[in-house]
């Protein structure tokens, strides 16, 4: 139902009731008077629905034009370009396909990301080809693919860092401990991250306390501790107040 019919139907509701109303409780002038106020409502109702009408009519022919122009000055870029509408269509469904395999990658974890290392690598060479074609020019493109590559960017970043190791020294020469290696400049610059460390390498450190000459630590990529890595700071912390 339109809203020109809802508003009739609304009146003719509302005038039965007003008609059982005057029945009921007004005399026949009044009645009279009551129906002439209830009609005059219907017909300057009817007028400003044909107003409104008239003017969506209005709008959807200006929205019509419009769209005829937005689509005619599109030609005319792809053209620029040497390419058209479909190869544009075809382009951007490329880009979104990079976009949804860019997100997913970047919902990975560190370790689940370094196991398809090579995806982002693929990644990295399809959004390449897609700069090669002249499409890209084109503002929208050139926006969407300017943002892809920062996330390529940011994967392969985390993939170096996820990759990084540490082979401890000894305690008389580097003075090698979670909090040392931590406060590195090439690490985290920061020792407070120790326990980053040592929930990267729990398979080989039991007791953060405790490191062994030689061993090769995984440095986790540089950031905010994970609540995970908060906990077992604050576990380590309180054990420790308690002795």
């Amino acid at each position: 139902m339109n809203l020109k019919n809802a508003l009739l139907v609304m009146l003719a509701v509302l005038l039965c009731v007003g008609f059982a109303v005057a029945q009921e409780k007004l005399t026949k002038e009044q009645w009279q008077q009551e129906v002439s106020k209830y009609t005059g409502m219907v017909d300057d109702l009817k007028a400003k629905v044909k107003t409104l009408n008239d003017q969506i009519t209005s709008l959807q022919s200006q929205s019509s034009k419009l769209d005829g122009d937005y689509d005619k000055c599109m030609d005319e870029l792809y053209a620029l370009v040497g390419s058209d509408k479909d190869k544009a269509a075809a382009y951007c469904a490329e880009i979104e396909a990079a976009e949804n395999k860019a997100n997913e990658l970047m919902r990975l974890s560190d370790a689940d990301l370094m196991a398809r290392s090579s995806e982002v690598t693929d990644l990295a060479t399809n959004v390449k080809g897609l700069w090669g074609d002249k499409l890209s020019l084109i503002p929208e493109f050139w926006d969407r693919l300017t943002a892809l590559n920062d996330k390529v960017k940011s994967l392969q970043t985390t993939i170096a860092g996820a990759g990084k190791t540490y082979t401890v020294g000894t305690w008389k020469r580097d003075r090698d401990c979670l909090w040392n290696i931590s406060k590195k400049k090439d690490i985290y610059n920061d020792p407070w991250k120790w326990p980053k460390i040592w929930q990267g390498n729990r398979d080989q450190i039991k007791d953060p306390d405790i490191i062994h000459t030689g061993q090769k630590l995984k440095i986790p990529t540089a950031g905010e501790m994970t609540k995970e890595e908060k906990s077992a700071a604050r576990s380590y912390y309180s054990k420790k107040a308690a002795k």
